[in-house]
């Protein structure tokens, strides 16, 4: 499994290059930029990246977050306020022991900022497989961008620290999203829309299932299948 760092047209060269810092210092190599609106190779970006250059310099420049989540396994979404009181968000403490329980069925997981002023966009937050948050005493003064990639990185490292303990293994199908389609087909063949809240709990609630309850849900669907 490999971690992946977002981030959704920012603004400040400076916040491009201290997320870069930050994520290498955790054990993570991949930022990915969505139309940045500032130069993420100018100097300020590069004086306060110290030491990240290569994360500067290899970073992928997409146009939109659904590009650059098409061959993530899991795209989390990053949030200070809830839009809806049904939906779920989860700390960020919560989510080493989430990625953890599925390792071995994560190729690539994404994690996705939005800008300085507003954050992800409701479209973009629409397109994250799970929400999470950072839990604060007081809203405001919320943290800055490259402070809130710091923390989400800080509490990943509990997965990169695990993962790098692993020998590197040959990779093997996606497990995850071959579960996501099968459950996809099944909501389609209820006729339950893609823009019902059930649709989207039902989706939301099973990236968070572990390795031996997807294995179940896929043994159900083999079953499922062989009855149509």
């Amino acid at each position: 499994m490999k971690l992946v760092f977002i981030l959704s047209a920012p603004a400040r060269e400076e916040n491009i290059g201290a997320a870069a810092r930050a994520i290498k210092t955790m054990g993570i190599s991949e930022l990915r930029l969505i139309s940045p609106l500032c130069d993420p190779l100018g100097e300020r970006a590069r004086a306060t990246a110290h030491g990240s250059l290569d994360i500067l310099e290899q970073a992928g420049i997409f146009e939109s977050l659904q590009e650059a989540k098409a061959d993530l396994s899991m795209l989390i979404g990053t949030a200070a306020k809830k839009r809806n009181i049904r939906e779920d968000r989860h700390p960020v403490d919560a989510l080493p022991e989430i990625l953890l329980a599925k390792k071995d069925l994560l190729h690539t997981v994404g994690v996705a900022f939005g800008g300085e002023e507003s954050g992800l966009s409701n479209r973009e937050l629409d397109l994250c497989d799970l929400l999470t948050t950072i839990p604060m005493v007081r809203p405001y003064p919320s943290l800055n961008l490259a402070q809130a990639v710091m923390v989400y990185a800080a509490a990943l490292s509990k997965v990169t620290l695990e993962l790098a303990r692993k020998k590197p293994r040959p990779a093997t199908a996606d497990e995850l999203n071959i579960v996501r389609e099968k459950a996809l087909q099944v909501l389609s063949d209820v006729n339950i829309p893609a823009g019902h809240i059930i649709h989207r709990r039902i989706m939301e609630r099973l990236m968070l299932l572990g390795k031996d309850d997807m294995h179940l849900f896929h043994s159900f669907c083999k079953y499922y299948q062989k009855k149509k």
